[in-house]
Parts: structure tokens; sequence; C-alpha cells
């Protein structure tokens, strides 16, 4: 083998796309994930959950809500998620979170994150047979995003929203209040960190069924506010999606679980 010949092959095996999850080098039809990896992401497999939350429920007889939503109520009219919140999402999404930009040292992280929103995309549509009349981010405020460079969420929603072919409103929520991080609260604090956060852009007032996109659904406070937000600016139904969902235990066990069924997988 020649010098050029040499260089060429190694320059070839370091340039390689691999799985973001073993750096296999066979992705098959994925651009970021081999079929191993995709197999054994922890997919949603629960189907019967609450209609506003996903939470888990005791039977399906049960039509009319989780006792969280009865007692307390939910501007949601349902959430869906892709996968739980563990084992490789946990490192995946705060690295794209903290890239400092979409094109960042998580680019090929960002090929996994477009994977699994063009896969929510499909699956919510798929199972719900609607379509939205607007797909929203979760907004940041405007210092953080700065510090941030991007909105995480906008590459998810605006995946969402190509895969679909349909329209992406990042300005249809502002975030009006610089918030503490979520992540450093517990219980009611989460509830009146987040309460009046967002307000709703009137120029996007009316449109009859919104889907509402962020990257974890946790305690489903920060969704909700952003959905009361959107109804009070005169959106209709809100529907709730992220790629990833913990297993909070607000509103007794209130959005435990969503109602997404694992993708069909093909090698």
């Amino acid at each position: 083998m020649g010098a050029l010949s040499l260089i060429s092959t190694l320059l070839d095996a370091l340039t390689q796309p691999r799985c973001v999850g073993c750096e296999n080098p066979d992705l098959g039809s994925d651009e970021a994930l081999c079929i191993h990896c995709l197999r054994e992401l922890p997919w949603w497999r629960h189907v019967d959950g609450c209609p506003r939350c996903g939470s888990r429920l005791p039977s399906r007889a049960v039509f009319e809500g989780c006792p969280g939503c009865l007692v307390e109520g939910s501007p949601l009219h349902r959430c869906y998620a892709l996968t739980r919140y563990e084992g490789d999402l946990r490192r995946w999404i705060p690295g794209f979170k903290n890239a400092k930009g979409p094109f960042g040292p998580g680019t090929a992280i960002r090929l996994a994150i477009d994977g699994l929103a063009t896969k929510l995309a499909l699956q919510v549509a798929r199972q719900t047979n609607t379509r939205p009349d607007l797909i929203v981010s979760i907004p940041l405020h405007p210092r953080r995003q700065r510090q941030r460079g991007f909105n995480h969420v906008d590459p998810i929603a605006q995946r969402i929203a190509a895969t679909l072919d349909l329209p992406w409103a990042p300005n249809a929520l502002e975030r009006i209040h610089d918030t503490r991080s979520q992540a450093r609260l517990i219980g009611q604090r989460r509830h009146e960190n987040i309460r009046g956060a967002f307000r709703g852009r009137k120029g996007f007032a009316g449109a009859p069924q919104v889907w509402l996109v962020d990257d974890v659904l946790t305690t489903g406070n920060t969704l909700d506010a952003a959905a009361n937000a959107l109804l009070e600016a005169g959106c209709g139904e809100v529907r709730a999606l992220t790629l990833a969902a913990t297993l909070p235990t607000r509103r007794a066990a209130h959005k435990e679980a969503t109602v997404m069924l694992p993708p069909r997988m093909t090698d």
C-alpha cells in the first residue's frame, strides 16, 4: 500500500461516521445510531395513559383523566414522549443543551437528537392522526439564550415541523421572567418558580391546535405554564411533545408516563 493510499485509509477511518452510543460504524438507515443502540433505547411502552397528561392509569375505563388532572386540572390536552429519561439520554440531551450552539462540540449528538425528533414526530402523527396548526418551542429567557448561544429546543421543534411539513413558530411564546433552573428546585417551589414566566404573542392567537415542544418532561410545570400562556393568548388545544420523560411524583404520579409506542425498527 502506497503512502497516499495509507493516508487516505487512515483519514477514512477517522472521519467515518460512527454510532453516538457505541462508535459502531454500521449506522444502517439512521444518521447517528446503530440498530442495536436504537433497540436498546428506553422507549415508552405503556399505553394506558391519562388523555390529558399521560400518567399511568389503572384501567382504560378511566377516560376522564388521572386523579391529578381531575383535581387540579391541566392546560394540556395530552402529553407525548418518545423515551424515558435514563441511560444514554441523560448524557446526550445535556450534552446537546450545553454545546454552545447547534453546530458546536455536540454536533454528533445533534444528529442523534434530530433522529429522535423525527421519530417522535412520525409516532405522534401516526398514533393521533392529527395535524396541528403550529409547532411551538419552549423559549429561553433572552439572557439565558445569549449565554448558551442558542435555544436547544428550537432544533427539536424545527425538525418535528420539517418532518411533518408544518409551520414552526419560534416566536409564538416569550419568556418574560428569568427564572431559576427548575432542576435545582423541588415540589411546590418548581411550580411557583415557573408560574407566569411565559407570555403568548397575540399574532399567533386563534390557532385551533398547537404542539408545544420541549426536550424533557419532568414535573410538567414548565409545559403547564407555557400552555396556559398560549391558551390565554387565544390558542385552542395544546398538546406537549418531548423527547424524553422522567418519573416524577407530583400530582400523585401526574405526568408519570406517556402514551407513546416504541417506533418500528428496521435493519
